[in-house]
């Protein structure tokens, strides 16, 4: 997996759910899994003045599939649970290996 590697300007990805509410999340990382690629996702609060330390440690992740469509890119939400559940797999084992 490529991460951020440091880099000082995170990249910032905006949302939009059914309901027209914006979420922003920065881009953790885009990996390749069965010919498609999927980004991580961390929630970014804006709204937040303040935050603990406890809970930067309790990061939430998101996995979404990347697609490309007229030459830009989209996040999608993953609805196929097999697809999903053989990605957290995945991803498991590659953490793992990297420890």
């Amino acid at each position: 997996m490529s991460g951020n590697n440091g880099s000082e300007n995170p990249r910032i990805i905006k949302t939009q759910d059914e309901n027209g509410e914006v979420f922003s999340f920065e881009l953790i990382d885009v990996i390749e899994f069965e010919g498609r690629e999927y980004g991580l996702l961390a929630y970014v609060n804006e709204n937040a003045e303040e935050t603990s330390e406890d809970e930067e440690d309790e990061e939430e992740v998101v996995i979404m599939r990347l697609s490309k469509a007229d030459g830009s890119y989209t996040f999608e939400t993953i609805e196929d649970e097999d697809e999903f559940n053989r990605l957290i797999t995945y991803l498991e084992v590659e953490s793992e290996e990297e420890e």
